[in-house]
């Protein structure tokens, strides 16, 4: 999202912490038990296996000459990272983010990493002409996203244009890789500039070679309704060397707003879109999915996969500051072609929560789950279904806040589930890292957006972290192989150790402590390749 979208879109209500399910569960308190404590029949439930830096210094030091504002823009500064893995070589690892960012004007450049061993050692690079940076014309690059397909070629999403204008004009653009994303090609426009181009997504198929999806929002919330806002859709059949005319998939009422959509393969060829609604003639904040039976050509009507009533921002009790709360859903597909949209839940600045909405008949009806041990307040989670059909999501909370330190204290933290989201089994990922040293509170201080996906077994991770873990900047991207422990299970949801055992406040052994953490992510920098 562009700067000034971002800064409109705060005046008002969000959808920022108001999407939740229509069957709703009551989110569980869960025990604080001790490691020690649980069962000792109960296997942890998943360990961290790799913690590495992605990130490095700055590739641009002498900044981007003639860019708008190039000069406000923070070395080191990265925010709102994507991951996807190469099916046919899940060793190749491919991730993204925003790079050197101010808030107002975005970042100078999107950069890309790739891993060939797993995500042990990175290779940093760029996309050419993307920006001025890179000898393109833009004068900023923003919301970044990856996919594989299932032939290996690797493909990129994102806008640039040019914010010295008013109104802005961003294009929404794309590359695409034959090598694992070492190198890419110059950015092919697949929606011209426009003002109000946001959010795009793009996802390869992973059963037809050289075709990918792209989605996108348009809107523009710097200027009174009613509004014509529209989510739209593209395809390649090329491997990305060119793109079809923008279909449009919904266009929201003239009070409503459609953002950050999603685009899931299904089975048969079938497509699910899938995005966040606020709905300022009902106050109605909702997921919405709607589905196309014919790669897109055509779509059905939303249907709402889940609502609650819209609400405002929430504060830093301490700081005053905005905490972050972008209501971006992030969705995925199991084997078995069960949907899953994880959604930020909170209800206070103190109390939140981490929900999933799932569907087992791709996306016409959906029920809710609320990830149990979720109390305080919680963002930006993502979610992934490795090859088993496990599912896993990430988020960050501020449950080992204190008043009074000096600090907004976060933590990420996963849940993994064997069953379909019965039951959840919980571990601590990285962290304590302070939210006051990352971004300012209008970039949601580690972005919109954190990324996961499946492995064969396990999850890749990709997140941001800030002090003390941060070495090359204000913020670093960091990368976690998470591998869930299949030999252990979940007691049952009525034994009176499940909830100690499956709600999982406590970190387990195989995690080690947030020092123990940073001391093996700042292990591995050595390793590091530098831009190329």
């Amino acid at each position: 999202m562009t700067g000034s979208q971002r800064h409109a879109w705060r005046r008002g209500s969000r959808v920022a912490c108001c999407l939740s399910g229509v069957a709703i569960l009551t989110l569980t308190v869960a025990a604080t038990a001790a490691v020690a404590e649980r069962p000792p029949h109960v296997r942890p439930p998943a360990r961290v296996a790799l913690l590495t830096t992605v990130s490095g210094p700055t590739p641009f030091p002498a900044g981007c000459p003639g860019a708008f504002h190039d000069e406000l823009k923070i070395d080191g500064l990265v925010v709102e990272p994507a991951i996807a893995v190469n099916p046919r070589n899940p060793r190749n690892i491919v991730a993204t983010w925003k790079q050197d960012i101010v808030p107002v004007y975005n970042g100078r450049d999107d950069v890309v990493a790739s891993s060939f061993d797993g995500g042990r050692t990175w290779r940093r690079t760029t996309i050419p002409r993307l920006t001025r940076c890179t000898g393109g014309t833009a004068d900023t690059a923003s919301d970044p996203w990856v996919s594989f397909g299932g032939d290996g070629t690797a493909y990129f999403a994102g806008q640039a244009g040019l914010v010295s204008t008013d109104p802005e004009q961003i294009a929404i653009v794309a590359s695409h890789s034959h090598n694992g994303g070492r190198r890419w090609a110059p950015p092919t426009t697949v929606a011209p500039p426009l003002a109000g181009n946001e959010t795009p997504a793009i996802t390869a198929s992973p059963t037809r070679p050289g075709r990918a999806y792209m989605t996108w929002a348009n809107f523009q919330t710097d200027i009174e309704p009613p509004w014509t806002n529209t989510v739209s859709f593209s395809r390649t059949t090329d491997h990305g060397k060119h793109w079809s005319a923008p279909v449009l998939v919904d266009q929201a009422g003239p009070f409503v707003i459609d953002l950050a959509p999603r685009i899931q393969a299904l089975h048969h060829g079938a497509l699910l879109a899938i995005f966040a609604r606020a709905d300022f003639a009902t106050q109605r904040a909702s997921i919405q999915a709607v589905r196309s039976p014919d790669g897109g050509r055509t779509w059905g009507a939303p249907i709402e996969a889940g609502f609650k009533p819209l609400a405002g921002e929430f504060l830093d009790p301490e700081t005053g500051d905005i905490l972050p709360q972008a209501g971006y859903p992030s969705s995925a597909v199991a084997p078995d072609g069960t949907v899953y949209v994880a959604y930020e839940n909170s209800t206070s600045p103190t109390e939140g929560g981490i929900g999933v909405a799932r569907s087992r008949d791709s996306g016409r009806t959906w029920t809710t789950i609320a990830v149990p041990g979720v109390t305080a307040f919680a963002f930006e989670p993502a979610i992934a279904v490795d090859r088993h059909g496990t599912v896993g999501v990430t988020w960050y909370d501020l449950r080992n806040d204190t008043a009074g330190d000096a600090a907004t204290t976060a933590d990420l933290w996963t849940a993994t589930s064997h069953d379909r989201g019965g039951t959840w089994l919980q571990t601590h990922v990285a962290g304590p890292t302070d939210l006051r040293s990352a971004a300012p509170a209008q970039q949601n201080r580690f972005g919109e957006y954190q990324g996961m996906a499946g492995l064969r077994t396990g999850f890749a991770a990709i997140f941001t972290l800030a002090s003390p873990q941060a070495r090359n900047g204000p913020t670093d991207i960091m990368f976690a192989h998470i591998t869930p422990d299949r030999r252990g299970w979940c007691v049952p949801p009525h034994s009176r150790q499940h909830e100690a055992a499956c709600s999982g406040q406590g970190r387990g052994p195989n995690v080690g402590s947030p020092a123990t953490l940073t001391r093996r992510s700042l292990g591995h920098r050595s390793h590091h390749a530098g831009h190329r």
